[in-house]
């Protein structure tokens, strides 16, 4: 008698859709983890206003937002080791959406810094959340996965972005503006958590079974590296979106509205990259992928600052976003195929040294910026994308890696 292969293993199509409709809600977290920033960010100073504190003292707390994610991101991802994220990634997205009303509450220095603080490590630890499931989530599915969804973050902060300033031009208070948007991310954040709890990829239920992550962790010459590389995407990306108006106001004199279009040009090819990412990883590898953007990305800048003109200034910056898009998600994914029993570990440190590039980045750049121009203090992302492309190779994909 032949087998029946008419009819496939129900057990198995059973799971595949379950993967597929946690895929379709992990993305709608990775879409609020985009949004939660932006709309503190495009009320800051009538938040600065409304509390009464100084540039000093705004720059503080916007530190303590800074110290609370890297904390989280180092701790959070033992969390996620020992039980499965999408156990983590609802509650934490309903808590960093909900954490917004708090800077919009802020009276005074010190609870803007608490405010700021707390947000800082609810939003954080979504973030390591949603990428950890994403990395796990590659294996069973048998595709890259962390480009694509790191283009639902860019749409993320281009709509919390656009809330945050429609609210200002109507004119709500920044606490009714939190509290609103607030709410309303609480509410989409619990839409898809059936479909994401409904579903658990088998290394993350074997690796929860055996009682999580062994042993002591150790920050390894690889995983420092990774770090290290993920700090100069992050600054970069920061320095971009930080002085690319400033610089098209410097350079060539533009107006308000065109230095804002430089920058929009950056998030746009980001976004379309993104998009682009996992089928370009397939049909290239990280490797070549990750050097080729960061050439990309070092064209873009001596075009924008080496010929600068209108015209070159924004396809500069449009080469930057587009070059730099897959650099963060894709070293993200190295991290994770470190090793599979410390996914969230490995992701969370190489995050957390990320974080410290727009933290450092700023100053430095300022200063730069002060002594010689804005064009002079952007020469920092240029040498470390650069660096960018020379540490490519390390993100070589681990022997055993699914995908």
């Amino acid at each position: 008698m032949k087998p029946d292969t008419a009819h496939p293993n129900p057990d198995r199509d059973t799971s595949e859709k379950r993967a597929l409709h946690a895929r379709s809600a992990l993305a709608g977290y990775f879409f609020l983890t985009g949004a939660v920033i932006p709309v503190w960010a495009s009320r800051i100073p009538a938040v600065k206003e409304q509390s009464g504190v100084g540039a000093d003292q705004l720059g503080l707390a916007l530190l303590a937002m800074g110290v609370g994610a890297i904390i989280t991101a180092r701790v959070g991802g033992a969390l996620l080791d020992r039980c499965a994220p999408r156990f983590v990634v609802p509650p934490a997205a309903v808590a960093a959406s909900l954490c917004l009303a708090l800077p919009g509450a802020a009276m005074g220095a010190r609870e803007l810094a608490a405010a700021l603080f707390v947000l800082g490590v609810a939003h954080s630890l979504l973030n390591i959340g949603v990428n950890t499931h994403a990395a796990t989530l590659q294996q069973p599915l048998g595709r890259p996965l962390l480009s694509s969804f790191h283009a639902f973050v860019s749409l993320g902060a281009s709509f919390g972005a656009v809330c945050g300033v429609v609210t200002a031009h109507v004119g709500l208070s920044p606490l009714v503006t939190f509290q609103a948007m607030g709410a309303l991310l609480a509410l989409a954040a619990l839409i898809p958590a059936r479909a994401l709890a409904r579903y658990t990829p088998p290394a993350v239920d074997q690796q929860c079974g055996a009682g999580g992550s062994p042993g002591r962790p150790r920050l390894s010459p690889l995983l420092l590296t990774l770090g290290v590389l993920s700090l100069a995407a992050m600054l970069t990306e920061s320095a971009v979106q930080d002085w690319s108006a400033l610089y098209a106001q410097e350079s060539v004199g533009a107006s308000g509205a065109m230095a804002a279009t430089a920058f929009a040009a950056f998030t746009v090819t980001m976004t379309i990259g993104r998009l682009m990412g996992d089928r370009l990883v397939l049909w290239m590898g990280r490797v070549v992928l990750l050097r080729s953007g960061a050439l990309v990305a070092v064209a873009g800048f001596s075009l924008a600052l080496g010929l600068p003109t209108q015209a070159t200034v924004l396809a500069g910056f449009a080469l930057v976003g587009l070059g730099l898009s897959c650099a963060v998600p894709q070293l993200f994914s190295a991290a994770a195929e470190i090793d599979p029993r410390r996914v969230g570990k490995n992701l969370g440190t190489v995050a957390a040294i990320g974080y410290l590039g727009p933290l450092m980045g700023a100053p430095v750049i300022g200063v730069l910026s002060e002594q010689g121009g804005v064009g002079t203090g952007l020469l920092v992302p240029v040498l470390l994308t650069v660096a960018l492309a020379t540490g490519a190779s390390t993100t070589r994909r681990r022997s055993g890696a699914a995908v």
